[in-house]
């Protein structure tokens, strides 16, 4: 048993520290916001680049691809117009000497034609083989011509300046190809790939094409170059948008300093806060993310200054009143157990000692009456709501007092009504006749106990405002021309167990200070409130001063 309370201190520090901790765990996982937020721009102007670098490649390859089918369309028209002149013919040999002898040049040509044959690259005469449209003057590199008439095939490539002849299976592949008007590319070995366009008639096939190797560097070096340009691009965005980001980031830093100084603190054991600090209200402005964050939580801690404001005066209340309730029910109880030892050693008048008993216990009890009727109100129990005349309680309170206080002197101020009637119909209030009543004594008995001999109190009831169509209001008030309430007093007039003489002295002539605090209670739980006017001796004019407390209640329906 005597571990337990270790076990459970160790427990309940188990329970907390993930709390605390899962923050910086959280923290490890993930970086700071700017750096989520500078990768996201970087990324994201990245994906445009991309996109827009993919989709300039796709247009210029699509515009180049255009231009090259319409210079297919030209050549192949230009070809099927000089059809016959593209069949390879035989080459005239070439002129005879000039001088010499016939033998020496003959052996000149048997010694030059294995090497003319055997040079490709000679400049001496371009090559025989391939189409005639090959080797003229409009040949250009990279150009294919191939020609099929029945079963004889003519066919070649302009490649460094030379017209080579295609092989079966490059002449092959070609012819597999469909030929629909439209360019179709393909990729011959040993020539590379190739932009084709045919055109088929019974017996003939005419195939042009153009080599696509000039188009393709040109593309791949575009394509480079807006690569460079994008990732540089990136970079001084990812640069310049970090430091923007880290700018526009400042202030949230401050909101979130401000956030920790407050987590930092102990509200349980500092009920007041006034050393919390702020955001800057030039930060804290509406409007913008951060400004919202700001002022939502400079709005917090007013209102956590508000509420540990309200808890501390609470406490303090609660703790000053258990002290007085404790003070006025030792008081009575302190005679009673007095009066009953001198009875029980016979030493005192048994009489007066008897009297004395019972008059504290009926202070006693009414001071626990007073609590307990406090307390139902406090906790929302609803009060009657019977039609209840003022007039005949007004006159019963009048009668008392007269009775209590025959040194005051006590006036009515009723209104005027039927004598037939013996109620005053617009003076009828929904209520409790006994909470009514107690109103009334109460606000009689505060008159009578704090203003001294001679005073003049004066207790009506009035009408206030009403009419046939919707009914008014009664006001019940006590007036007296004593020497008011002192102003130190005046804002916690209606607390409980608030005296004129707060030293807890007897001088207060039997008050407990519940009084007030009970008619404010009751005038609150009928829907009412309770006002008081009051004047000190120098605060109005020469000889004006006194004080009036008037309850304000909603006259009943009729």
């Amino acid at each position: 048993m005597t571990s337990s309370a270790p076990q459970a201190s160790n427990t309940e520090s188990q329970t907390r520290l993930p709390r605390h901790s899962a923050p910086q765990t959280k923290r490890k996982r993930s970086r700071l916001l700017t750096v989520r937020l500078s990768r996201f721009l970087a990324a994201a102007v990245a994906l445009a680049l991309v996109t827009m670098l993919a989709a300039s490649a796709l247009a210029m390859h699509s515009w180049m691809t255009s231009k090259i089918d319409s210079s297919l369309e030209s050549m192949l028209s230009r070809l099927e117009k000089n059809a016959e002149l593209s069949l390879q013919q035989p080459v005239p040999p070439p002129p005879p000497p000039t001088a010499g002898p016939q033998g020496d040049q003959d052996d000149h040509d048997d010694d030059h034609t294995p090497s003319q044959s055997s040079s490709p690259n000679s400049s001496a005469s371009p090559s025989e083989h391939g189409p005639r449209g090959l080797r003229g003057p409009g040949s250009a590199e990279g150009q294919l011509q191939l020609i099929k008439d029945d079963d004889e095939i003519v066919s070649g490539v302009v490649k460094q300046f030379d017209v080579v002849e295609l092989d079966s299976a490059a002449q092959q592949q070609i012819l597999s190809l469909r030929c629909d008007g439209h360019g179709h590319n393909v990729s011959l070995p040993n020539f590379g790939t190739f932009r084709i366009m045919c055109t088929q008639s019974e017996s003939r096939t005419l195939v042009v094409g153009l080599s696509l190797a000039a188009n393709n560097s040109t593309l791949i070096m575009l394509v480079a170059l807006e690569g460079v340009i994008a990732l540089v691009v990136i970079a001084g965005a990812t640069f310049i948008g970090r430091k923007w980001i880290r700018k526009e980031m400042l202030p949230l830093g401050e909101v979130a300093a401000t956030a920790r100084n407050i987590g930092s603190k102990d509200l349980i054991a500092t009920p007041t806060v006034e050393d919390f600090q702020r955001v800057d209200y030039s930060i804290a402005q509406p409007g913008d993310e951060v400004g919202d964050v700001g002022y939502a939580l400079n709005t917090m801690i007013d209102n956590v200054e508000t509420a540990l404001q309200a808890r501390a005066e609470s406490e303090q209340r609660l703790r000053q009143f258990v002290a007085d309730a404790s003070h006025e029910l030792r008081t009575p109880l302190a005679s009673i157990q007095g009066y009953t030892q001198l009875l029980q050693k016979g030493s005192a008048d048994e009489e007066l000692a008897l009297s004395r008993i019972a008059s504290e216990s009926a202070r006693m009890s009414g001071l626990v009456e007073d609590l307990l009727l406090l307390a139902r109100l406090d906790a929302g129990r609803e009060l009657a709501s019977d039609p209840v005349d003022l007039i005949p309680l007004a006159i019963d309170a009048v009668s008392d007092a007269h009775a209590a206080g025959p040194d005051h002197e006590w006036v009515l101020d009723l209104p005027q009504f039927d004598d037939e009637d013996d109620v005053c119909v617009s003076c009828m209030v929904a209520g409790d006749e006994s909470a009514l009543r107690q109103v009334f004594a109460n606000l009689v008995n505060n008159a009578r106990i704090h203003t001294p001999a001679g005073t003049r109190v004066k207790v009506g009831v009035q009408v206030i405002g009403g009419g046939a169509s919707a009914p008014g209001f009664v006001r019940m008030s006590v007036a007296d021309d004593g020497p008011g309430i002192p102003p130190e007093l005046r804002a916690t007039v209606f607390d409980r167990f608030v005296r004129g003489d707060t030293s807890r002295s007897r001088q207060g002539k039997g008050s407990s200070g519940l009084g007030l605090s009970i008619v404010s209670s009751i005038a609150e739980a009928l829907g009412g409130r309770v006002d008081v006017d009051t004047l000190c001796e120098g605060e109005g004019q020469p000889g004006e001063h006194g004080t009036t407390f008037s309850v304000i209640l909603p006259a009943a329906e009729n």
